[in-house]
């Protein structure tokens, strides 16, 4: 079943548990990676692997929105106090993943033929789960 991308939503939340939508998004990414390892031998046909440490990242654009205190501002606040971030990431609206975060960038753009925009990226600290 397809999902509309327009349903996505991304909350924030400094404490763990009340969280916020982060507002004026057009655009969201959330990337998994497993470390895999080569543990092949000798007498090997194919290459074998072992999955090591996993990784998640989020990448998220829009329009910038200083008014949105408890999304795009608490983001900025976690950047410059290097203070705790969560994240739920739900592709439906509903449900989906949630994972404690550090913010490695926060991006403000413009262009005189253009609007104020905002790229943030954010590290996964610890394990996902799943909301």
């Amino acid at each position: 079943m397809a999902l509309a991308g327009r349903k996505l939503k991304v909350n924030v939340s400094t404490d763990g548990t009340s969280f916020s939508e982060v507002l004026q998004l057009n655009e969201a990414t959330m990337t998994n990676e497993g470390d895999n390892q080569d543990v092949s031998t000798f007498g090997s046909d194919f290459i074998q692997r072992l999955q090591g440490l996993k990784d998640s990242s989020y990448s998220l654009n829009g329009f910038y929105d200083p008014s949105n205190t408890a999304g795009q501002v608490a983001i900025r606040d976690a950047w410059l106090n290097n203070t705790p971030l969560y994240v739920q990431f739900l592709p439906d609206g509903e449900s989906g993943f949630e994972q404690e975060v550090k913010v490695s960038s926060y991006e403000v753009t413009a262009s005189a033929e253009g609007t104020v925009e905002v790229a943030i990226e954010v590290e996964g600290s610890g394990a996902i789960s799943a909301v």
